[in-house]
């Protein structure tokens, strides 16, 4: 996908709650882009959505009030560079770690190689609205395929802000205007940086089964949700094809190091040990 920049955000430093609360910071958007809870729309009718539910806050109440042990787990997502690959990983509060996710993934291409490192998700877009925005913020509906996850890096006080556009989406290349100038696969190194899923649904639903949302939201982006706790997003591994893709990524992740030193701590506030006390 490329990397392309959407409509411009305002740096927030939000506060971090309490360990054991279930919300977690604003995010960074422009108050003429938000459209009051009061007066939020239905969002719009959802294929992946279990039967008999009317929204995706809804199926997590309930998932979450049938399975109380996923309260407690960690939900991590650990994306591979060499093999091209994404599994989701729940630790649970007794030790057991449980791969509940896998799959091959597109990622960037040497142009626009995706970098390695640690991130966060701390919301989704889940909606078949959701939009991607343009080189020249050309709205372009449907090409996340209803899902987009935003990575964001954060300080150990908490203030997070988003990587440039980079994020874990769907991909539905008919939806671009003009869709003979990018690559339609979504496996092996085939995008402009993100991660590209084959098939969102089932992310989004083991996602939001085993992490929980919030209220729905909405911005020009689409509607979204909060996570319960944020997810932590590990991208490791080295890409295959010898020494031209290592000195192109080593180079790209240089700018990263500096930002990424304090996400361990933050993410440890969210950990199942804190929330037990």
């Amino acid at each position: 996908m490329p990397a392309a920049v959407g409509v411009k955000m305002k740096e927030h430093s939000p506060s971090i709650n309490k360990p054991g609360q279930t919300s977690v910071p604003d995010l960074p958007v422009r108050d003429e882009d938000l459209i009051a809870e009061e007066k939020l729309p239905s969002p719009p009718d959802d294929p992946c959505l279990p039967p008999l539910y009317k929204d995706w806050r809804e199926f997590s109440l309930n998932y979450l009030d049938q399975h109380p042990e996923a309260k407690g787990s960690t939900f991590r997502i650990i994306i591979d560079r060499s093999t091209f690959r994404l599994t989701a990983e729940c630790s649970r509060q007794d030790g057991a770690v449980d791969e509940v996710y896998e799959s091959d993934v597109g990622l960037g291409d040497m142009n626009s190689p995706t970098p390695a490192g640690q991130f966060v998700i701390n919301h989704v877009y889940c909606y078949p609205d959701v939009m991607f925005f343009g080189w020249k913020n050309q709205r372009v509906p449907a090409l996340y395929n209803g899902f987009f996850a935003p990575l964001l890096l954060c300080d150990e006080a908490g203030r997070c802000r988003r990587y440039r556009e980079l994020g874990i989406h769907g991909f539905e290349p008919s939806a671009r205007p003009d869709p003979r100038n990018i690559r339609p696969e979504t496996s092996g190194a085939v995008s402009g940086g993100c991660i590209r899923l084959p098939d969102p649904c089932r992310l989004k639903y083991t996602l939001i089964s085993m992490v929980g949302v919030g209220d729905l939201k909405k911005d020009d982006r689409g509607f979204y949700y909060w996570l319960n706790r944020p997810v932590e997003v590990l991208i490791v591994g080295e890409y295959p094809g010898g020494e031209e893709y290592f000195n192109v990524v080593s180079a790209f992740e240089k700018g990263l190091s500096h930002v990424q030193d304090g996400l361990r701590s933050f993410l440890d506030m969210f950990s199942p040990a804190d929330n037990n006390n």
